[in-house]
C-alpha cells in the first residue's frame, strides 16, 4: 500500500509538473492552472480599451505578410499602411507574453498614423496566427524580429527610419535586440521591458523554477540565462525611451528603473503613477505622446 502511494505521489507530482510547464512555456497555456491564477494585472477599464484597439486595428487595411523562423515556423507579420504610398518611415510594434500583434498595436496605431508613420506588427512564435508551440521570453523573438527589420529594409529600402516600441516581453525583445539593429532603426522604446525572464519566474515558481528551467532548456534548447538583456543593453546601438507603470504587478516598477540607469546611450523615461502592466497610454496618454513626439523630433528626419 505504502509503495503503491509513492508511486501515485510521484505520478501526481509528474503531471503537475508538466502542466505548470505548459503553463509557462508553451502556447494557449494549461486552462487548470489559469483557473487558479490571479489575473488582476489590469483594471477593467484597461482591458475594454485594449480589445477595443485591438478590433479597430483588425479591421484596418493591412497586408498580411509571411516569414519562416530559423526553427521552421511560419510567422505572420502585418503592415497597415498610413496612406497610399510608403512614407519611409515604420512604426514596428511587439507584442508581449501571450498577447498578438492587435492587443499591442491597436492602442497606438491612430498616434502613429497621425504621426505619418506605416505601422508594422507580428504575431511572434506560439501567439496569434504565426506557427510554433514554445515561448521564447524574448530568445526566440529578438531573433525573429531582426528577421522582419531584414525585410522591411529590402521591400522599403535601406533609407527606411524605423522605430522599435515593444511591451513587456517586447519591451525585453527590443532591448534584447538593442546591440544588433540596423541603422534604419532610429530608436527603441521600452514599455515594460523587464531585465531578466528567470528573474521574474524564480519569484513567481519558487522550488518549481529549477525543474522547469531544466525541462525548458532540453524542450527549447535555450537558458533562462539567455533572456538577460542586459549584455544586449551594455553595447546599445540607439536612443532608448524607457516607460513603466508605478503600480505594474507583472514587471515590477524597479525593474524599469535598473535599465534605464544601465543604458548607455542617450535616454529618457516616463514613469507612470497610478498605471498597471502596459496601461501608461491608456493612463496618461498626453505625457506618452510627448515623449514620443520628443524622440520623433529630435531623431527621426522629416521631409
Amino acid at each position: 500500500m505504502k509503495k503503491k502511494t509513492m508511486v501515485l505521489a510521484a505520478a501526481t507530482a509528474a503531471a503537475f509538473t508538466g502542466e505548470l510547464y505548459r503553463h509557462v512555456f508553451c502556447r494557449g497555456g494549461s486552462p487548470l492552472i489559469s483557473l487558479l491564477s490571479d489575473h488582476k494585472n489590469h483594471v477593467h477599464e484597461f482591458t475594454l480599451y485594449r480589445d477595443s484597439a485591438a478590433r479597430r486595428l483588425r479591421s484596418a487595411p493591412q497586408e498580411r505578410m509571411t516569414i519562416r523562423s530559423d526553427r521552421g515556423e511560419e510567422l505572420r507579420g502585418f503592415y497597415l499602411p498610413c496612406g497610399e504610398k510608403p512614407t519611409g518611415k515604420i512604426a514596428f510594434l511587439i507584442h508581449g507574453y501571450r498577447s498578438d500583434h492587435a492587443e499591442a498595436a491597436g492602442m497606438f496605431m491612430d498616434y502613429y498614423h497621425s504621426r505619418g508613420f506605416d505601422l508594422f506588427c507580428c504575431d511572434h512564435t506560439a501567439s496569434g496566427e504565426s506557427g510554433g508551440q514554445l515561448i521564447g521570453y524574448d530568445v526566440y523573438e529578438s531573433r525573429d524580429c531582426l528577421k522582419w527589420l531584414k525585410v522591411l529594409t529590402e521591400r522599403f529600402g535601406e533609407d527606411t527610419q524605423i522605430i522599435l516600441h515593444g511591451f513587456s516581453m517586447g519591451g525585453a525583445t527590443v532591448l534584447k535586440m538593442s546591440d544588433r539593429v540596423p541603422e534604419t532603426v532610429r530608436f527603441i522604446v521600452s514599455d515594460c521591458g523587464f531585465a531578466d525572464a528567470g528573474r521574474l519566474l524564480s519569484a513567481r515558481l519558487h522550488i518549481m523554477y529549477q525543474p522547469l528551467r531544466l525541462i525548458n532548456r532540453l524542450a527549447a534548447g535555450y537558458r533562462m540565462e539567455d533572456t538577460d538583456v542586459r549584455p544586449n543593453l551594455a553595447h546599445c546601438r540607439v536612443p532608448v525611451l524607457f516607460v513603466h507603470g508605478m503600480e505594474d504587478r507583472t514587471v515590477p516598477f524597479a525593474l524599469g528603473q535598473e535599465l534605464y540607469a544601465l543604458c548607455p546611450t542617450e535616454k529618457d523615461f516616463l514613469w507612470v503613477p497610478e498605471a498597471r502592466h502596459v496601461e501608461s497610454m491608456y493612463v496618461s496618454p498626453d505625457e506618452y505622446t510627448a515623449k514620443l513626439d520628443s524622440f520623433i523630433r529630435k531623431y527621426v528626419k522629416t521631409d
